[in-house]
């Protein structure tokens, strides 16, 4: 396997964390949180810089959480080392009726 890229988990209420380095199908992950390696992963497939990867399973309708907050619903299965991506999760964002 290719060298370990690295990824950094925002919160410990989050279950994905971002890429810091372009990643490659098939990549050892290192995940830090507070400079202290939190989970070690591989990469399921190809991960842009910045994007996030799952670290946790998440299940099709589990809420996605970055920055301790929710970014969206999964809207299908999610596998640990998978990119989590606008392919995959779905706002959950309420218009403001007035």
């Amino acid at each position: 396997m290719p060298d370990s890229k690295k990824a950094i988990l925002m919160n410990k209420k989050d279950n994905v964390a971002m890429a810091l380095f372009p990643i490659e199908k098939n990549n050892s992950i290192s995940v830090f949180y507070n400079n202290e390696k939190a989970a070690e992963l591989c990469a399921l497939e190809d991960i842009e810089l910045y994007h996030k990867i799952a670290i946790k399973p998440i299940q099709k309708g589990d809420l996605v959480f970055k920055y301790g907050e929710i970014i969206g619903k999964a809207t299908d299965n999610i596998k640990v080392g998978q990119h989590v991506h606008i392919n995959n999760i779905e706002s959950v964002m309420t218009k403001n009726e007035n």
